[in-house]
């Protein structure tokens, strides 16, 4: 994906975060956060295991998680503050709100 056909609000060089269940387990992607706050923007990555252990976590560019999977084009235009969650690879995304802290 070229940067002129990145449909995501940040750049394909933007660091996200993912775990190694996407990234060497090749699970799919199943859960999508984007989060905002006053200092930073973090969209998150993961295969809805429920497994957040830090030693999992990685950081990654964009453009490798959707080299991993070019579906989630579908959701860059996640509002932030919101989740996006599919039971598996071909189920439509369920967009909702995150939990206020």
């Amino acid at each position: 994906m070229s940067a002129q056909n990145n449909p995501f609000p940040i750049t394909l060089d933007t660091m996200v975060v993912t775990s190694e269940y996407i990234t060497r387990g090749r699970l799919p992607v199943l859960y999508v956060s984007r989060e905002v706050d006053e200092e930073k923007e973090t969209w998150q990555f993961h295969c809805g295991n429920g497994d957040f252990a830090m030693e999992r976590m990685q950081l990654v560019r964009l453009d490798s998680i959707l080299r991993v999977d070019d579906t989630l084009v579908a959701i860059a235009q996640l509002s932030a503050g919101h989740c996006a969650v599919r039971e598996s690879i071909n189920a439509q995304w369920k967009v909702e709100a995150l939990p206020e802290d």
